[in-house]
């Protein structure tokens, strides 16, 4: 799989899950709402410094 398949695939995970947000934010999933939330960002960020041909870090820890 190619940077630029790869960078496709990770922003339409994204798209895909943003539909998600509305149903569980209704049924007052809030909790959920910001866990999917976090992940679709994580999925666009991937996907986005996929396309401009940086390999995204490696580790989870966000903070300084």
């Amino acid at each position: 799989m190619t940077n630029a398949s790869l960078a496709q695939s990770y922003l339409s995970k994204a798209r895909v899950r943003l539909t998600i947000l509305p149903v569980l934010f209704d049924a007052a999933a809030y909790s959920d709402v910001v866990r999917e939330a976090q992940e679709i960002v994580e999925l666009a960020l991937k996907g986005m410094l996929r396309q401009a041909g940086v390999e995204p870090p490696h580790w989870h820890d966000v903070g300084g």
